[in-house]
């Protein structure tokens, strides 16, 4: 077995294709196998059956969150003992731009669509082509989240997060579309910059609807205390935390975290500008250029902290995936994760 597929049926973009996994079974033919995976803990049992038949790709139907649960589930198994201290190690993973941003895919070079992606792997592994593989550094996160008034530890792996103030109401509006995509970054940029002469003046107490609120809510601070790289930021309210273990692009609108593509660093993205100050930078984000202002951090890191405060707990979001009621996030240099880098044909 060559190439292991797992497929999500009730993500966004599955729904309303329930012969999916069979589509990809075809596609795949006797090089791999294709399961669906309907749950978190479905994930599981399949790559270490993955494991076991040492298929050398794992591949996530779909876009950064489906990847983001592979390789998280695929380092947990990679501890169990029936694997530890073997030379197992983790299979090349590949997304397949089923999802709405997938910026790690964009990131690594990898073109098309999910089913010409998959075509052209089994093509190339068929014929034992080479395939140029890209390493890159992830992160890996230890939290802890409050479940039903109790503590629970979690550790994780990403590439981005979103984990406070604006990048984080950001994508809380973002997912709020039923299908979102890059008009909807744009959309969303649009109200926030039409929005914000009315929703941060006095003039917000007009019953104008969307425009009265909608910038407001984006520029919310969350309550946290912030350490880089062990040094204490100053204040308890930030209205930008973030951190990515490599360069982001959103739809071709935004662009972040370009100092993140130097091997062994993250980047942060942290202070309290003011919601103006943030609105003057959306030029450079366009152009993915470092955010500036004296209340600004643009810098590589290796590891950044974070800790609730109050009785706000925070929501952060790691590669478009929600992560609720956590009370504390640490994110440091990860390992580095091989992704192949398959360009689609169109015959599949």
């Amino acid at each position: 077995m060559e190439i292991g597929v797992i497929t999500n049926p009730n993500s966004r973009k599955n729904r309303n294709r329930p012969d999916r996994a069979e589509r990809l079974q075809r596609i795949v033919g006797h090089m791999g196998e294709v399961h669906e995976t309907s749950s978190i803990d479905s994930i599981k049992p399949v790559l270490r059956d993955f494991l076991r038949k040492q298929a050398r790709y794992w591949v996530a139907d779909g876009g950064d969150g489906a990847l983001h649960w592979m390789l998280r589930m695929g380092m947990e198994v990679l501890q169990e003992e029936e694997f530890v201290g073997s030379s197992t190690r983790l299979p090349v993973t590949l997304p397949t731009k089923g999802g709405t941003i997938d910026f790690v895919a964009n990131n690594v070079g990898i073109t098309g669509d999910a089913e010409g992606i998959l075509g052209s792997l089994r093509r190339s592994v068929e014929r034992g082509a080479t395939i140029q593989e890209t390493e890159v550094d992830s992160m890996v996160i230890d939290g802890v989240q409050l479940v039903d008034g109790v503590e629970v530890p979690f550790r994780t792996y990403g590439f981005a997060s979103a984990a406070g103030g604006v990048g984080q109401r950001f994508y809380a509006k973002y997912y709020n579309y039923a299908d979102p995509n890059p008009r909807t970054i744009m959309q969303i940029v649009a109200n926030t910059v039409a929005s914000a002469p009315i929703a941060l003046t006095p003039l917000s107490r007009l019953p104008l609807g969307n425009l009265s609120t909608f910038a407001k809510e984006m520029f919310e601070p969350t309550a946290c205390k912030v350490t880089l790289d062990g040094m204490r930021l100053p204040g308890e309210s930030f209205t930008g935390v973030h951190v990515a273990s490599m360069s982001i692009n959103l739809g071709n609108v935004l662009r972040f975290f370009g100092k993140a593509d130097v091997p062994g660093l993250m980047n942060a993205i942290v202070g309290t500008p003011s919601p103006w100050a943030i609105l003057r930078n959306i030029p450079r984000m366009a152009r993915g250029e470092e955010m500036r202002g004296r209340d600004i951090l643009d810098r590589p890191c290796r590891e950044m902290k974070l800790e609730a405060v109050g009785d706000e707990l925070m929501a952060p979001i790691i590669d478009g995936e929600f992560y609720r009621n956590v009370k504390s996030i640490e994110y440091r240099v990860g390992p580095r994760v091989r992704i192949p880098k398959v360009v689609a044909s169109k015959a599949a």
